[in-house]
């Protein structure tokens, strides 16, 4: 696997900085919202990763180690779901399942494969917590995302959903539902749009980078592959039915500042110079799967 910058006429190493960061099971996310004034994309600050696909995915489970924080440039420093060590760290998690405030379940929805409603019950209590960023056990992007799952088994208890304790990571995530056929990578954001409806499970990459060409295993490699994710709550589309942006929950931002919140600046067609189409900031839109 290589990395090069031809698509934007700059080459260079990404200088990281940053220190070690010991971690039990933190599965960090990108920096998502764009917070440069400018809008550009300076020099060397993308790089285009350009993998060799593979057949078989890749045996074994993921190891939790160390994270890495790097910093993005002029942008707030860039958290990713790193592992550095080839020595497994043990999963923390809480002694108990977060608290959620919701009313009577939805069997009938459910058993129908629905969960547009119980969703969005779920979010809005989640919302009501002003959960801050990576501020306590499952408060990082994927924490989010499990919470999300927790409050759907209350709802939906006949659904099988990833746990904590098992697949903790946004990488460990998508290998849960890859391995029960239900990711589908994305080699191009806008012709895949249709997939893009409440109940999306959306994976992003790392910020800044593009990638083709890539596989299963690619996503799933630390350092190169996923580093984001979050639940579509709501679709908007044009008079002609296509679709032009997306609602989406997760948790983000800066740690112990930014609550878990539901955005809307994923679109076609991104504002801001050399950001990829339905991506969340300089992410590029990798992955799909359905709750």
């Amino acid at each position: 696997m290589k990395t090069h910058g031809g698509l934007h006429k700059h080459r260079g190493l990404i200088a990281l900085t940053g220190t070690f960061l010991a971690a039990f099971a933190l599965s960090g996310c990108g920096h998502e919202k764009p917070l440069d004034p400018q809008g550009d994309i300076l020099p060397g600050q993308r790089t285009e990763i350009a993998f060799q696909k593979r057949e078989n995915l890749t045996a074994g489970r993921l190891l939790i180690a160390p994270v890495l924080r790097m910093p993005a440039f002029a942008e707030a420093a860039e958290e990713t779901d790193e592992i550095h060590t080839d020595q497994p760290v043990p999963v923390h998690t809480p002694d108990a399942e977060p608290e959620l405030s919701l009313s009577a379940s939805h069997p009938t929805q459910c058993w129908m494969g629905d969960v547009t409603n119980p969703l969005r019950e779920v979010v809005t209590s989640l919302e009501e917590q002003s959960l801050l960023y990576d501020t306590e056990p499952l408060t990082d992007c994927s924490g989010i995302f499990h919470r999300v799952l927790q409050g759907l088994k209350h709802q939906c208890p006949g659904r099988d959903f990833p746990t904590a304790e098992k697949d903790r990571d946004s990488r460990a995530l998508a290998r849960w539902y890859h391995e029960r056929g239900k990711l589908q990578l994305i080699d191009n954001a806008e012709k895949n749009a249709e997939l893009l409806k409440p109940g999306a499970i959306v994976f992003f990459g790392r910020n800044g980078s593009v990638y083709e060409d890539f596989s299963v295993d690619d996503l799933l490699t630390p350092r190169k592959g996923i580093a984001h994710l979050g639940v579509v709550v709501k679709v908007h589309k044009n008079e002609s039915g296509q679709v032009v942006h997306y609602e989406l929950f997760h948790g983000h931002g800066r740690k112990g500042v930014t609550a878990a919140s539901v955005t809307d600046w994923h679109k076609r067609t991104p504002t801001r110079t050399g950001y990829p189409p339905f991506g969340n900031g300089r992410q590029q839109w990798v992955a799909v799967a359905r709750l």
